[in-house]
């Protein structure tokens, strides 16, 4: 693995097309918008690099990403310059805080609205000469259960469905895990619970989640932590300062390092197994539906 590097040349690394060589894929979900995923997403990825990880952060909502705002970053170029021939892949990923590398996404360019098949088709081809660059790759989904974001969750090794109080949330984050352990029974999937009041309220939350999956999906999903809600963390969003760097010791950062821990203790599927992301999300997309209404048992 390749410890020390500037950005990954697309040609240097096709000798490395490996099973074994490919990167843990670490998907961040949720039902509902407005729930903290991309937050979440960004300070996970800061955490892990400090462990002396390669880490690519993908903005993986293509329309209307924001993770390079969450992190203060101002890319010159996006997925919509790799789509229009402008760029290669290798060339739109920016250096993030730590050096965390993140491959921005596009805001609401309309050529790949109406092309997603095409979009992730050429995607996919340029990410297998750059994925050997990385030990980890993180996923920031879009929110909602369409066919784009169920198909990245379910190329990845683990999930990370967030959810809050919120009853809209709860729903919408129980048709997420039942859609993805109906399509993969399998997966490992971490319940995150964040904006809660105390830390017995988002274990709670969990419970009542866990209680759901068991009884009506016959299956299992871990609890990887509560995030309370906290003035640090809107503070730091406002600054544009991802709030592990902005305030590492506060409730907020602490919480998130332990649910760092919590995922990367979760089994993960063998190293032999692993495909890449993109192979991944396209051979979930062709038996995904564009839109399921049924959240319910």
């Amino acid at each position: 693995m390749i410890e020390t590097r500037t950005t990954p040349s697309i040609f240097t690394l096709s000798n490395l097309r490996l099973e074994h060589n490919r990167p843990e894929i670490f998907a961040i979900t949720s039902g509902k918008g407005g729930v903290g995923k991309t937050n979440i997403s960004v300070n996970l990825a800061l955490l892990l690099r400090r462990l002396k990880k390669n880490v690519l952060l993908v903005d993986a909502d293509i329309h209307l990403g924001n993770v390079d705002l969450l992190m203060g970053i101002r890319p010159g170029a996006t997925l919509a310059d790799v789509i229009s021939g402008e760029k290669t892949l290798a060339e739109i990923i920016v250096k993030g805080p730590t050096g965390v590398d993140v491959m921005p996404a596009s805001s609401a360019v309309l050529d790949m609205i109406d092309a997603e098949d095409r979009v992730i088709k050429r995607l996919g081809d340029a990410f297998l000469n750059l994925e050997h660059n990385y030990d980890l790759v993180i996923v920031d989904t879009g929110a909602g259960i369409g066919r784009n974001v169920t198909s990245f969750s379910l190329g990845a090794d683990k999930v990370i469905v967030v959810v809050t109080p919120d009853p809209a949330s709860i729903a919408d984050a129980y048709g997420v895990i039942k859609i993805l352990l109906q399509k993969s029974p399998s997966l490992p999937i971490m319940l995150v619970t964040n904006m809660v009041q105390s830390d017995d309220e988002g274990e709670n939350l969990y419970k009542k989640m866990d209680l759901m999956v068991q009884r009506f999906l016959q299956n299992k999903i871990l609890f990887g932590g509560a995030i309370l809600r906290d003035e640090s963390v809107q503070d730091a969003v406002r600054r544009q300062i991802p709030v592990v760097l902005e305030y590492p010791n506060s409730r907020p950062s602490n919480a998130l390092k332990m649910m760092t821990r919590n995922l990367l203790k979760l089994p993960s599927r063998d190293a032999s197994e692993r495909i890449s992301l993109f192979e991944g999300v396209r051979e979930h997309r062709n038996d995904t539906p564009g839109k399921i209404n049924d959240q319910a048992s």
